[in-house]
């Protein structure tokens, strides 16, 4: 019997047995059972977080003590930032309600997060540039497709030319619809499988093992 395996086995079949009772049955005990059990997932969901930010300060720390890689001061900057927000946080009590946790949110991740989305439109270009070069029969439609959506989207041609607009939307809901409704019964279909083989033991993916 290897424990290190055995033990998170049955607890995974336990936790995953008591679940599905809680959504499939009404016995208060069950569902008080799984109260707790989801309350202690938050409580190990807090300490992953923290365990985390260690394994941060552990290896960027090392990188900018070591300065071997010339990116080093990226590193120094979130670790600062990584200290900023929580000690602003837990000074104020209250994380993303307080002024100062807003100002500081609003004034430097925002810009961050604003500027990397606009670097991303040129890569996006390049690659719908590539996609959407006709050389067969097949990226030649998706290159139509593509054309009737973008100028559906913008307001200027439905409005001189109302049938883009309901092309597009024939677009989404017939063809876009089908295949959305297809990839989301083969995901269900999976992750069903996915839950029966984790439950039985065949699936340890994540006790770290092939």
């Amino acid at each position: 019997m290897d424990a290190r395996r055995d033990i998170p086995l049955v607890i995974t079949f336990l936790v995953g047995v008591i679940a599905v009772m809680d959504y499939y049955t009404t016995f208060s005990a069950v569902k008080e059972t799984f109260t707790v059990i989801k309350n202690w997932g938050v409580v190990l969901n807090a300490f992953a977080l923290g365990l985390g930010a260690v394994n941060l300060f552990r290896v960027h720390g090392r990188r900018i003590s070591e300065r071997k890689r010339s990116d080093w001061p990226f590193s120094a900057w979130l670790l600062l930032m990584l200290v900023i927000f929580v000690l602003v946080g837990l000074g104020t009590g209250q994380f993303d309600a307080s002024d100062q946790y807003q100002w500081i949110y609003n004034a430097l991740y925002l810009p961050i997060g604003a500027t990397m989305y606009a670097s991303l439109c040129f890569y996006m270009s390049y690659g719908a540039y590539k996609i959407l070069r006709a050389r067969n029969l097949d990226s030649f439609l998706l290159f139509v497709t593509a054309i009737f959506v973008v100028l559906g989207n913008t307001p200027l041609f439905p409005a001189l030319f109302p049938p883009f607009f309901h092309i597009r939307e024939w677009i989404f809901k017939a063809v876009v619809g089908g295949a959305y409704r297809g990839i989301r019964i083969g995901v269900g279909i999976g992750a069903v499988v996915l839950g029966i083989r984790t439950l039985i033991g065949m699936e340890t993916g994540y006790l770290g093992r092939r």
